[in-house]
């Protein structure tokens, strides 16, 4: 793939993590299908890291808008530091994709994507539930931040 048909599909397709060469369940970026309005409960379940934790929502493909508690964005960086445990956010989605992927915060400033991050994700009905890895592939525990989305 190059870079221009790589940058086509982020944002509308799942993409998975090369780090792990023994694993292909470990995603580096999850893109959900909601309906073109949809409600979405975010739930922070559990933290294990001395690390600023959390995980990034947007509309990167299309037209539209997340929204919470009364303040709208593109995009969406909730921290479990400092949100509550439970959020809801009203999505309007032209292309009905929400990206996710989790975020963290080794030195002074936020990071994602990098070597060895990654997530585990466990679909039950309508609620998705991430276990996340930070960054490095020493002592990899896929617990370093977990949290659901529900549609609702």
């Amino acid at each position: 793939m190059n870079l221009n048909e790589s940058k086509s599909v982020i944002g509308q397709t799942r993409q998975y993590s090369k780090d792990f060469k023994d694993r292909d369940d470990v995603i580096s970026w999850d893109v959900l299908t909601i309906e073109k309005e949809q409600l979405l409960k975010v739930v922070f379940l559990e933290k294990n890291s001395p690390y600023f934790q959390g995980v990034r929502l947007a509309i990167d493909v299309g037209n539209g808008v997340l929204e919470i508690n009364g303040e709208e964005s593109k995009a969406m960086y909730l921290w479990y530091h400092t949100a509550p445990r439970e959020i809801i956010v009203k999505c309007k989605s032209e292309e009905g994709l929400i990206s996710v992927y989790n975020i963290f915060q080794t030195r002074h400033f936020p990071e994602s994507q990098m070597y060895g991050s990654g997530m585990l994700i466990e679909q039950n009905g309508m609620k998705t539930i991430y276990r996340c890895h930070d960054v490095s592939m020493e002592n990899v525990s896929f617990d370093k931040i977990v949290f659901s989305i529900e549609k609702i």
